[in-house]
């Protein structure tokens, strides 16, 4: 498979996962065109979304025994917001193996910066089962949907109508 077919499939497992472990009270929502870091928009069953989500998953470890994700900004845009969150994801067949779940601000701190040219790449690496720097932000597979209700919970801060706004709109499709 591609990067682009693990991609979609991470995101259908982690919403697959997500409402049948919170018995559909978390509603989840994905863009028509993924071209500002959002796959997925969350929000409680008839809410407005509440938080946005960057799915990263991995069918493999790395020769280290690591799970890799990337997210690559221009330089000086980088999303950092309390609502906003990545989702990691090792999936070596159809189900999480292993998932992280990190607001932006936390993984904007931990991960490492490469830069080229104009552009940096936030890369995320990190073991499935020893602790590491980002060993906190691992929740177990069918506890992925109630932690994002803690979270939409706990944000004070929901996603801003200028957030979404930024690449001319987030245009939601019908939920997942």
């Amino acid at each position: 498979m591609n990067r682009t077919q693990t991609g979609r499939i991470g995101e259908l497992a982690l919403a697959l996962y997500s409402m049948v472990s919170t018995d559909g009270k978390l509603e989840l929502f994905t863009p028509i065109s993924d071209e500002d870091h959002v796959d997925i928009a969350a929000g409680r069953r008839g809410a407005i979304p509440a938080i946005a989500i960057q799915v990263k998953a991995s069918p493999q470890l790395d020769r280290y025994g690591m799970v890799e994700g990337n997210a690559t900004y221009i330089a000086g845009h980088v999303r950092e917001h309390p609502a906003f969150l990545y989702a990691v994801l090792l999936m070596r067949s159809v189900a999480i193996e292993t998932a992280w779940i990190v607001p932006s601000p936390d993984f904007n701190r931990l991960a490492y910066r490469p830069e080229a040219g104009d552009k940096v790449t936030l890369e995320f690496r990190a073991y499935p089962d020893r602790d590491d720097k980002w060993a906190q932000f691992r929740v177990p597979a069918m506890e992925v949907g109630p932690h994002l209700l803690s979270v939409i919970d706990s944000v004070d801060q929901r996603i801003p109508p200028a957030f979404l706004a930024e690449q001319g709109g987030l245009v939601l499709a019908a939920p997942l």
